[in-house]
């Protein structure tokens, strides 16, 4: 996890963002990572991992994802260093073209 031995100093001026409880799918084909965080600071993905292993940043804007899917917005796959660019689902992905319930684009929500 790359945010863990980081001062979180580093990041003060850009604003941290944790989605909690989300099922992660890094990319297609990729087995579904139940009850995920993800931690986004600025408009990249800084770190990856499960809820049970994986701190929380203070003062950051935390979202509740329990009970939803979240999968890539665009090419690449949901990974530390990406953009975060994400959808966020109702229900697990199917292949077809999905209508997103939340939807971020370099680490801002546009619905």
């Amino acid at each position: 996890m790359a945010l863990a031995g980081c001062q979180e100093s580093q990041y003060q001026e850009s604003k941290i963002r944790v989605l909690i409880g989300a099922t992660l799918i890094t990319s297609p084909g990729a087995p579904p990572r139940e009850d995920t965080i993800l931690v986004i600071v600025g408009n990249t993905i800084r770190g990856i991992g499960s809820r049970s292993d994986m701190p929380v940043p203070q003062n950051s804007e935390r979202v509740d994802l329990q009970g939803k899917w979240v999968v890539s917005a665009g090419e690449t796959a949901v990974a530390e260093g990406q953009p975060a660019s994400l959808n966020v689902l109702d229900h697990p992905p199917s292949g077809g073209d999905e209508k997103p319930v939340r939807r971020m684009v370099a680490g801002n929500w546009l619905q």
